[in-house]
């Protein structure tokens, strides 16, 4: 049942899933009806939930493989891989939500938990960029004795369930009575029931509690870095670091080399970053817009992409990713430098 419209959409309903019908458009009479375009977009969830599932598949395979990748930073990597992981598993119901002709199939838990889970893993990643870009500026900017001190085994431990608690927490927020995940009549998906008096509300709360903290911080931490990069090579150009008698040639050579390592690893990072904006910006631009009723599904499955996206960035930009997924893709295990103690076991 359509309701009235209000331009301020909140960013929790980022894709047709949970696109709330009250607060999308200002077009109550639009209707995702055209089954040929269900048709196209249902296929794109299709087509980018194999392939996303894949790809996440191997990045995690790859860290588990390669002891050279067991690193900090890829403990957030394929927590990250696995957030997408799982929205890859739940896409194939928003699929089957809009090639069916007849409206939802199934019990109508199946749909509220498929678009629960859905959002809950979108909100994760959101939490897991965070962390990688907090991650980047501390070893970036920061002593490597500041560095192991604060990413113990413990904290990571700690800030990997926090990524998850929080997201899941704000998405159950429906179970006490605020808002009600449903099939979307409207975009014919599983999404905010907009029938339920207290969707919006929802929508607005969980949208403040997950998305302006987050990205204010991503941006905040890469322009840090970028700062301190730049005032680093100028040091460098000056000579600063050559004056520097105490320090050996050798140590001076090993530092530098040891920074352009992570420097190359922290620009990989920014692009995956990248991804994530450029993947959600068509929808974001689509809901200020009152009349863009009939893009917003389009738009919405256009997200979908980022989940599928950060494997191919870590194949194609990230050395030592690109080397191990290149032995594995071959079935060359053997080939894979420093294995880890799980690979040294499937050898033998």
């Amino acid at each position: 049942m359509a309701t009235t419209s209000d331009p301020s959409v909140d960013l929790i309903t980022i894709s047709p899933n949970n696109a709330n019908d009250s607060l999308l458009n200002t077009s109550d009479e639009f209707r995702f009806d055209d089954y040929r375009q269900r048709v196209v977009v249902g296929s794109v969830y299709c087509l980018v939930a194999v392939t996303g599932f894949v790809g996440n598949v191997l990045v995690i395979l790859a860290v588990i493989l390669s002891k050279k990748l067991q690193t900090r930073t890829n403990a957030f990597v394929v927590n990250l891989a696995t957030a997408d992981l799982v929205t890859c598993t739940a896409a194939p119901f928003t699929a089957l939500a809009l090639l069916s002709e007849d409206g939802w199939p199934l019990p109508d838990a199946i749909c509220s938990v498929a678009a629960a889970v859905y959002f809950s893993c979108l909100s994760c990643s959101v939490m897991n960029l965070t962390a990688i870009s907090i991650n980047r500026l501390i070893v970036i900017t920061k002593p490597s004795s500041t560095y192991r001190s604060i990413y113990t085994t413990k904290n990571i431990a700690a800030m990997l369930v926090f990524t998850w608690l929080y997201p899941i927490i704000v998405c159950c927020l429906p179970l006490f009575g605020l808002g009600r995940w449903g099939y979307s009549i409207k975009y014919k998906t599983c999404s905010l029931d907009s029938s339920c008096e207290t969707s919006k509300l929802f929508s607005l709360v969980g949208s403040l509690l997950i998305y302006p903290v987050p990205l204010v911080i991503l941006f905040v931490c890469y322009f840090k870095i970028y700062r301190h990069l730049k005032g680093h090579t100028k040091k460098m150009i000056a000579g600063v670091e050559l004056s520097d008698t105490s320090v050996s040639s050798s140590t001076r050579k090993q530092s530098r080399s040891f920074s352009k390592r992570q420097v190359e690893i922290t620009k990989n990072l920014f692009v995956v970053m990248c991804a994530f904006i450029v993947c959600l910006a068509p929808f974001a631009v689509a809901i200020m817009i009152p009349p863009s009723d009939p893009v917003i599904p389009w738009t919405g499955a256009f997200i979908i992409f980022n989940s599928a996206v950060n494997p191919v960035i870590y194949g194609v930009k990230h050395p030592h990713f690109k080397e191990v997924f290149r032995h594995m893709l071959r079935c060359r295990y053997r080939m894979i430098q420093e294995p880890s103690g799980c690979l040294q076991k499937f050898r033998h």
